[in-house]
């Protein structure tokens, strides 16, 4: 007997008699507790963006929040429906069916292994590759004591080509070692519920090659880069600007810079002296107290804009003109 075929039955008998071993006790509700958090996250995004007046990313995250509460209201739904069949027990697989499945996972993968103190069972993805971005392989751990669980299984990135703005994210379905199941989800859990290991790991392996665009928690198109505040255009590490004022990301093309400090600044931060129409930045300008306008240091003088500098001067030339005359002696005879 190969340590392969011994491990495997090992693996088998002891994955068996820890399903049936809590089969008497209540399933645990799985709750969609991971998608609630992401519905809150988002939520203080948009409000965050609405705040510093980034419209574009607001609208953005408006309508990546309306993808989460989809994924939230399928999973209640699917918690709803497993309520709804708690008495109808899905049939567990038996120890020699689970070990037909550990065998067929060989046959399928290159890479399996079963490690029997963690007692978990894995194997190793291929190259992932989805729309010319390379990903690396992944490893599904199956934790068999996590069984019932809401996270049974981790997705780990062997070789994390993480996008430029998180970290946490490994794929674009994938958040600290989660997957979002998606339309998946009652497919797998069926699978995980009934010990059929073999098509658990099938489907996790086919949504990994899979891109869902719109319920990303990255989309690919900004892998690479942030996307723009004021065009959504995607940014690299080296073609960001940000606003010295709200901290607003930008491209080039959307980043001014104002005429009298030099910092950059986005189109909400920035305005134009009302009498060269330069770019300047709000600390960079002064409002006339006569004609309410803004103008910069250059196009003021005496705290008043040219203009209504020159108007008070011209008035106050003609008020000493006229005080002079009516103060001049009359002559006489006259």
């Amino acid at each position: 007997m190969t340590a392969t075929i011994k491990a495997a039955m090992r693996a088998a008998v002891l994955i068996h008699e820890h399903v049936t071993g809590s089969k008497s006790q209540d399933a645990p509700l799985c709750l969609p507790e991971y998608s609630w958090n992401n519905i809150q996250r988002i939520r203080q995004q948009i409000d965050a963006a609405r705040q510093h007046g980034w419209h574009r990313a607001a609208s953005r995250l408006t309508e990546d929040l309306a993808n989460t509460l989809d994924d939230c209201r399928r999973e209640l739904e699917n918690a709803h429906r497993a309520l709804q069949s708690h008495r109808a027990e899905r049939q567990v697989c038996s120890a020699s069916d689970i070990y037909r499945d550990i065998l067929a996972l060989y046959d399928e993968f290159e890479d399996v292994d079963i490690d029997l103190v963690k007692h978990e069972l894995s194997f190793t993805t291929d190259h992932i590759v989805l729309e010319d971005y390379s990903l690396g392989p992944f490893q599904i751990r199956l934790d068999w004591h996590s069984l019932g669980s809401s996270r049974p299984y981790r997705v780990v990135a062997l070789d994390p080509h993480p996008p430029d703005s998180r970290d946490d994210v490994t794929h674009p379905h994938v958040q600290d070692e989660q997957l979002c199941e998606g339309d998946g989800r009652s497919a797998i859990r069926a699978a995980l519920a009934e010990c059929r290991l073999h098509d658990f790991f099938l489907l996790v392996n086919q949504l990994l090659h899979t891109y869902g665009r719109g319920s990303a928690f990255v989309e690919l198109s900004n892998w690479n880069g942030v996307p723009c505040d004021e065009c959504g255009d995607s940014l690299g590490e080296d073609d960001r600007y940000y606003c010295h004022h709200c901290n607003a990301t930008l491209c080039g093309s959307c980043s001014a810079s104002c005429q009298d400090c030099g910092d950059s600044h986005c189109t909400g931060c920035i305005s134009r002296c009302a009498a060269c129409d330069c770019e300047y930045c709000s600390d960079c300008l002064a409002k006339c107290p006569e004609c309410r306008k803004w103008f910069c240091d250059d196009c003021r003088e005496e705290g008043l804009c040219q203009q209504c500098h020159e108007k008070q001067r011209n008035e106050e030339h003609e008020h000493d003109s006229s005080e002079t005359a009516r103060n001049e002696p009359v002559a006489a005879g006259a």
